[in-house]
């Protein structure tokens, strides 16, 4: 919720670059992927207008997303769409990693 509420109010956070290069384009929907560990690597869903959930809602979807993730269940929709990424390398004890880029 605290990165929802961040890329709301601070849109450049929450923009890319055109594909010339010449404008900044803001997203009207904050969707925030999530890293989530599976069996066979790494995968990044999407969790979509965020800036609409409550903490609750927030964490059910992450919940869900979670385990349609483990169970191999996500199509290549579910991880398509996201403006911001959330991912925990110490999970599995990194000090130091790359960070996802969208």
């Amino acid at each position: 919720a605290a990165s929802a509420w961040a890329l709301k109010h601070e849109p450049a956070v929450n923009a890319y670059i055109s594909p010339d290069g010449k404008d900044i384009l803001y997203h009207d929907d904050v969707n925030i992927s999530v890293a989530v560990a599976t069996p066979k690597g790494l995968v990044v869903p999407v969790l979509r207008k965020v800036q609409d959930m409550s903490y609750i809602d927030i964490e059910r979807e992450i919940s869900a997303l979670g385990n349609k993730a483990r169970d191999g269940a996500l199509a290549i929709e579910d991880m398509d769409g996201g403006t911001f990424t959330i991912s925990n390398g110490g999970v599995f004890g990194s000090l130091m990693g790359t960070p996802i880029i969208n």
